[in-house]
This record gives C-alpha cells, structure tokens and sequence, in this order.
C-alpha cells in the first residue's frame, strides 16, 4: 500500500509544531513580577509576630523562601534603577531620589532583551527610574497586563502595590479610614495593643497606632497578591509562570526608609517554580534558601530563566539558573541624596555582619526632612522627651554617627550595637573596611561627587563616562582622602595639601573630614578663606558654611549667588544655608525674596511639582522659616 505523500507532510508538520511548543513550554517560562512597596520581611512566613498574612504565607508553602534578600539602596527610585538594569545606581550616577540621568547607550534594562527574544513585558504601572526610556516595555499603564499579549507569547508582567508606601499611614483617623474602606471585608485590622515594636522605638499609643497601620496596610497588600494569583489561575497559566513577590527595599518608617540597616535594606523575597521546571532550576518548593541576593541579581538572573545571553557589564550574578550556583560573600548597598536631604553611606551585609561606612558623619541619621516631618510618625517621636530613652532608642536621635558601623546581625538582628570601636572585632571590622573600599573602586562609585557637580561635569556626556574617567575622577585619591576620616590623630600638613590639591573632589571630602573632626587651625582656617574662590561651586559653598560656624565670616553671598543658578546647583545651596540660618545673622534679604517668590508660585500652583529639584529647594527653604526644628533635635551640620 502507498503512503500518501501529502498526508506524510502533514504529519511532519504536526510533529514538528508539537515538538516546537513543547520546547518552547520548557525554555520559555512566563515571569511575573508582584511586588508592593516599603516593607521588609513583615509576613507571617518570615516569623513575624504581627504579621497577618495569610494568603502569602499560603503561597510561601509551594515557593522557594529567600532569607537573605536585599535592595540596593533604602529607597525607592535608585533601588528600581539598579533593579531594572542589572547596573548599580552608584555606577550610573542614578543614585540620587528623583533625580534624571543620562545612562549609556550600552546599558539596556533587561524587559528591552526580553522583548527582542519574543516576550510581551508589561509594567502595572510604576518606573521610577531616574533615567528616562520610553521603549523599555510593551505597555507601561495602569491597565498593563499579560492579557494584551498575543496567543501562546511568553510574558514578563509587573505588578506593583503602593499602599504600604510610607505615604500609606499618613492622615487622620477619618483620612486613614476611609483609604483602607474597601479592603476591610477581606482582611483583618492590625491591633495596636498587639503589637511588638522595634527596641529602638519609644513605646507610646500614638506610635502602636502608627506601627498598626503598617501592619495592616500589609494585609492589605497580601490580599492584592492574592488577586493577581488568582487571575493567573484563571487563565490556566500558574503551571506556567514562575511568579515573584518582593518589596522595592525595607519599611517606610524612620531609622528605616534612608538607612543602610535590615530594616531598610532586607527584603521579602518568595519564588514559585511550577514543577515541570523544579528540577531544572534546582527549586523546590515549600524549602528556605540562605543564599546571599541582590537588586543587582535580579536582571541576570530574569536572562537566564529565559536562556539568553548575559550581557558582560551587568554586575550581578544569577541566583536562579540551569547552571551551578556559587553564592556570594556579601552584598552592598548605597544611601544618598532623599529629597533635599544629602547623604552618601555605603554598605555590605554578609550573612552574619554588616558594616557600614558614613561619608558625612557628622550629620545625624535622621536629617531634616520635609516630606517625613509633616509625617505624624515624626511629629510623635519628636514629642518623646530625650530623658526617656533608654540606649536602643537614643541611636535614632543622636546629632552625628560614627564614621563606621558594626553590627553582628545574629546576635544583633536589630543593629543597635555598633562593635566598630570593640578591639575584639577590629580584625572583622578591617577585612570588611577593605572589602567595601574594593567594591567603590571596582565599581567606580559616583557617589564620590557631589551631586551639582556630576551633573555640571558630565554635561557633555554621562556620569558612568565621568566616573571612569581617571584623569577628571581620580577615585583612589579621592577615597585616601575620605579615609582620613578614619585616622586618630590628623596631620595639618597632609589637610592642607588636600584642600590644596588639583581635584576638586579631594577638595571637597578633606573639607568633609574636616567637619567630622571638628578641625580647630588658624593655617586651615586661611585656606578656607582661599577655597571662597574655588571652581567647584560645592567646595566655595562648604568652605563659606564652615567660616561661618567657626563665626570667621557673617556674610553668606556665596551661598546665595548660587540659590540663583541652576536647579541642582540651588538646592545644594538652599540645603546649605539650611545648616547655618541660625547662626548668620539677620536673614539675607536676597533669601527671603526668593523663598517668598516660591512660596507664592506653590501657593498658586505654579510650582512644577516634577521639577524636583526647584521642588526640593523649597521644602529645605520652607522647613528653614516656618519649621523651625529645636535646635536640640536633628541637628544639621
């Protein structure tokens, strides 16, 4: 009997589509992103006692449970920037809040990889980036979904909830109600009583109140997870999705939101693995894993789920793969600018200690902060009298910190006794000084410049070029001069051959130095005198605050000439003249006419409240009139 040719083709065909999808099936997962913001390891699953999360607790049973999961900063926007390129924000010069860089061409966030080996991304609905790309995703809305994609695409979703934002337990009781209305039929109500707070926290109704809010505004994240699981469920593809929970970086309380501790930088992070690909990514469900994870691991670890390449210049490494896993040593993390607030510390956390470097220490770790004061959390722990406090507690409020932090973070979970100055840990404390020091280097750290003048000096190009550029950000001489913050006993020659150094940046930190140290010389008080006529915008502005602290100087005009120049230039200044309004004297007039032209533009809505920095420039020259913080609480330096 004769075979039918064109049956015989058909069946080729049919065998060959079979084989095709089935291949498809396996290498192609979908990845689905739920993610919400400003909490750290607040779920039941985590072991904690007043976590009311059940549905995530449920999920956690069939996921994998990542115990040492980090952000990359302890906020949001620079966290994101490192999450959606796979690049630290240090390396870019995307580490400021709100700010908008210019990144090369040559670093892509990874959804843009996807997209070109046929996934359909989608983003519901936040950026947040500090750079701008409009071509990364497929659709970026509020109405973005899976759903939109084509028959059988594979597909990367996000989903993000924001109301455990730090925003969420602002208001009144009646404003608070009414946000949490909706959602009171499906989850239960947090009870201040109780609660167990953090030890550094002063224990009063107000702040239990406070605390409960966070709680439940978590139920009521658990519950929106639940709701995105369930659609997936009902489009029959949970057997096909690998899905991820996390938060953008740790709560949104104070001593959490801004620092470099667990509680602002330690994430929730569940992965479920369907079990066609357990084996294969070596993920069993309902198991804990210990290993050490990144912001900056998740893009190439979204690459190799989907068999792509990895592009050489991520900086991160997979931690789920097809391939054998090594876990890392430790990870790092970055604190700058938030708002007006100006800041650079940096981090690394291994599984048993964290180590923290402050590059300006002699400001205090709750700095003024527009934003967070009107905050009810902040005015309650303002009305705490000092007297009160026990240790713990004092650690939120002191007026500076210490140069360098220790922490042994299994017996000290809560980071609350800094062991940098206990000789028994000084071997500790310099292998991880190093280890820290290696990473700024090799990651050339932009946060070594000053924001205004990384901006004015990559006008032409970017801060990632400027940052490697040695001749213009010679960044070990920079560091060496940074690192005298650490010496005991200071040498007036080594200072002055700072302050008279070539670079700019060398100027600038041995000026930070000097603050820290609270230096007292008559040589390098006639320096600063000299420095009033520097190039760097930054470096004139430091040297006038100090001459007049140091009651050297009662003018402020170089400060002033430059609340007139550019946007990032201005808020540096107004954040300047913030530090010293008390002691100069009689407001210049020249300030008080432009925070009343800008209180007036506010006041009319003629402030653009997406010009960030202008918008910054007003809160710090509003908090500096009408505020008034005591001069005994969160002191400015």
């Amino acid at each position: 009997m004769k075979t039918n040719p064109n049956i015989f083709f058909v069946l080729i065909v049919l065998l060959w589509t079979l084989t095709a999808c089935q291949t498809q099936q396996k290498t192609s997962p979908n990845i689905l992103w739920i993610s919400c913001e400003d909490i750290t390891t607040m779920l039941g699953t985590y072991g904690d006692p007043n976590a009311n999360t059940p549905h995530l607790d449920k999920f956690s049973r069939k996921a994998v449970k990542f115990t040492n999961a980090f952000a990359t900063a302890p906020v949001c926007s620079p966290s994101r920037s490192c999450l959606i390129t796979g690049v630290y924000a240090t390396t870019m010069g995307t580490q400021h809040l709100r700010s908008s860089t210019k990144i090369p061409k040559s670093i892509q966030p990874f959804p843009k990889y996807l997209k070109e080996a046929g996934y359909f991304v989608t983003n519901n609905h936040k950026e947040d980036y500090n750079f701008t790309d409009g071509s990364i995703w497929d659709d970026s809305s509020t109405n973005a979904h899976w759903r939109s994609r084509n028959n059988n695409q594979p597909f990367f979703s996000v989903f993000n909830f924001g109301i455990t934002h730090q925003s969420g337990i602002f208001g009144n009781d009646s404003l608070y109600a009414a946000r949490i209305q909706k959602y009171l039929p499906n989850i239960e109500v947090t009870h201040p009583d109780a609660l167990t707070l953090p030890p550094y926290y002063p224990d009063t109704p107000e702040i239990r109140k406070l605390w409960a809010r966070y709680y439940t505004n978590t139920s009521i994240v658990d519950y929106q997870f639940s709701q995105v699981l369930k659609e997936l469920e009902e489009d029959g593809l949970d057997e096909n999705t690998i899905v991820f929970f996390f938060s953008d970086h740790g709560t949104g309380m104070p001593r959490s939101k801004r620092a470099l501790y667990d509680s602002g930088l330690k994430i929730p992070l569940l992965i479920h693995v369907p079990s066609k690909w357990q084996n294969e990514f070596s993920m069993i469900q309902g198991t804990a894993n210990e290993r050490m994870v990144s912001f900056v691991d998740f893009a190439p670890t979204m690459l190799a789920i989907a068999e792509m390449d990895i592009p050489d210049y991520l900086q991160g490494t997979p931690f789920i793969s097809r391939d054998s896993l090594t876990d890392k040593p430790f990870v790092f993390g970055a604190s700058d600018r938030v708002d007006e607030a100006y800041e650079m510390s940096r981090t690394i956390r291994t599984k048993k200690y964290r180590y923290v470097r402050n590059l300006m220490p002699h400001l205090p770790l709750l700095q003024p902060n527009f934003y967070t004061d009107k905050s009810e959390i902040m005015q309650e722990l303002r009305k705490v009298p000092k007297a009160s406090l026990n240790k713990e507690q004092l650690t939120m409020f002191a007026p500076f910190r210490m140069p360098e932090e220790l922490y042994d973070v299994e017996t000290d979970p809560y980071e609350v006794h800094n062991l940098a100055s206990n000789p028994s840990y000084s071997d500790i404390l310099i292998e991880m000084r190093n280890q820290l020091e290696e990473t700024i280097l090799r990651t050339h750290d932009s946060g070594l410049m000053p924001e205004p003048e990384m901006i004015r000096l990559s006008n032409k190009g970017t801060p990632y070029d400027l940052a490697h550029d040695v001749e213009k950000f010679p960044i070990q001489e920079i560091l060496a001069a940074c690192n005298l913050m650490l010496d005991n006993q200071l040498s007036t020659d080594e200072l002055l051959k700072n302050l008279r150094h070539p670079n700019g940046f060398v100027r600038y930190w041995t000026l930070m130095v000097i603050q820290n140290k609270d230096v007292s010389d008559k040589q390098i008080d006639s320096e600063l005198i000299k420095l009033l006529d520097d190039e760097f915008p930054t470096v004139r502005m430091e040297a006038e605050k100090m001459l007049v602290k140091k009651q050297l100087r009662q003018s402020t005009d170089v400060i002033e000439s430059y609340l007139l120049g550019d946007n990032h230039t201005a808020l540096y200044a107004a954040r300047t003249y913030q530090s010293i309004a008390r002691l100069s004297g009689k407001t210049p007039e020249l300030i008080r006419k432009i925070y009343n032209d800008m209180s007036y533009e506010n006041e009319n809505g003629g402030i653009d409240k997406k010009n960030f920095y202008r918008l910054y420039t007003y809160w710090a020259l509003k908090e500096t009139f009408e505020i008034k913080l005591s001069q005994d609480d969160f002191k400015l330096n």
